[in-house]
């Protein structure tokens, strides 16, 4: 025979101040876990829209990032033998040669702190290679002139990057460009960064080389006999797939979440001992209320449950309105400096199923372990002599 839950949430609601406060410091846990964690899907969602299944990205050996290689461009046009390589109809190979850079750009915010922008040099090839990029206001730039398209991301992140707005871009920063276009790339992280025409950034930055080549294959089986050509001593440059290249971009996240695991797991800790402190108050108070259940005929094992349920429901309400606030955040928009490419990333927190269900474990968790103690201790109530001090 079992306790009715009408019984849990009458002693719920008769120690009001201690329920708050635990409520209350399980809400917190799950609050913070659910924004921490938020941060590491964003982030993730963003480098896992990025990569094109078919796409090899080549940088120099050793280079950890565009921005840290350097390719000549003698090296670049041996990369036009590439088995595998794609044409489209004009039987031009898309091969798209590409020269990273970067400028320090004012964030939309009251502190108008800078944001180590990247920029990307390309040719009209690029729009065929880089397939999920899209314009959705605005037009191209055109080859040869001073114009520039940013993406949807770095335009709503930072400043003067709306349309027909004109930024200070060079190695002197003296060399007024146009913002012309918007462009979406289904969320990925090119939404950072400004392109323009490769052959004028090379000049105004007098970067006589490229930062990287991306080539699309006919067929993804290819990969792995296009990355023995280009690794081998015909290239000697390195390939890797830009699905491998934006996973390892994404080594960052990774340690986000491991250290917010680890804090949470603090948080967790001293949590339980909150729940714990409560559950014993409410034994050490109901002791007489305890005796006289076991006497009327409730076992050890109903006892128990009836301080679990009681933990349980403290917690599930507190976790429910954690994750009622955190939703607040979705959506947000924050950045990241990388520390592989040294650029800033623009991405939109995520609430994700798996934050849920982490939070609502966290939230069991706490209840569970923080009540069992109590729980046990409130089964084996002496009943005569609880009756007795009665």
């Amino acid at each position: 025979m079992s306790l009715p839950l009408y019984y849990n949430w009458r002693n719920l609601a008769r120690r009001k101040t201690s329920s708050f406060l635990t409520f209350l410091v399980v809400m917190v846990v799950v609050l913070v876990l659910a924004i921490l964690l938020s941060f590491g899907a964003g982030i993730q969602e963003s480098l896992a829209n990025s990569g094109i299944e078919g796409n090899l990205i080549v940088l120099k050996p050793g280079a950890t990032a565009e921005g840290t290689s350097i390719i000549s461009h003698e090296e670049a046009s041996r990369l036009r033998q590439t088995p595998g390589l794609a044409r489209n109809a004009d039987g031009v190979g898309l091969l798209s040669q590409e020269l990273c850079v970067q400028t320090s750009i004012p964030r939309r915010n009251a502190e108008r702190n800078l944001a180590n922008v990247a920029i990307r040099g390309v040719d009209d090839i690029a729009f065929d290679v880089h397939s999920k990029v899209e314009i959705v206001q605005g037009r191209r730039f055109r080859q040869g002139s001073q114009e520039i398209i940013v993406g949807k991301a770095a335009s709503q992140r930072y400043e003067h990057l709306a349309i027909n707005d004109e930024i200070h871009l060079g190695k002197l920063g003296n060399r007024f460009f146009r913002v012309v276009g918007i462009f979406e790339e289904d969320g990925g992280a090119m939404e950072s960064e400004i392109w323009g025409p490769r052959t004028i950034l090379s000049d105004v930055y007098e970067r006589r080389f490229l930062s990287s080549v991306l080539l699309r294959l006919s067929d993804a089986d290819k990969t792995a006999r296009a990355k023995a050509y280009i690794d081998g001593p015909t290239v000697k440059l390195s390939a890797k797939t830009e699905n491998e290249y934006y996973a390892e971009l994404s080594k960052t996240t990774r340690d986000i979440v491991f250290l917010t695991i680890i804090l949470v797991a603090i948080m967790v800790v001293g949590a339980i001992f909150a729940v714990a402190n409560t559950m014993y108050a409410a034994v050490d108070g109901r002791k007489r209320e305890i005796a006289m259940l076991r006497t009327i005929g409730f076992s050890r094992r109903a006892i128990i449950a009836s301080f679990l349920i009681e933990s349980s429901l403290i917690c599930a309400l507190a976790c429910l309105c954690g994750l009622v606030v955190s939703l607040s955040i979705e959506g947000g928009k924050q950045d990241f400096m990388s520390d592989t490419t040294y650029t800033v990333l623009a991405y939109e927190l995520r609430i994700t199923p798996a934050i849920l269900a982490a939070a609502f474990t966290a939230s069991l968790t706490v209840g569970v372990a923080g009540a069992l103690a109590p729980a046990i201790k409130a089964s084996r109530t002496n009943i005569i002599e609880a009756l007795r001090k009665a």
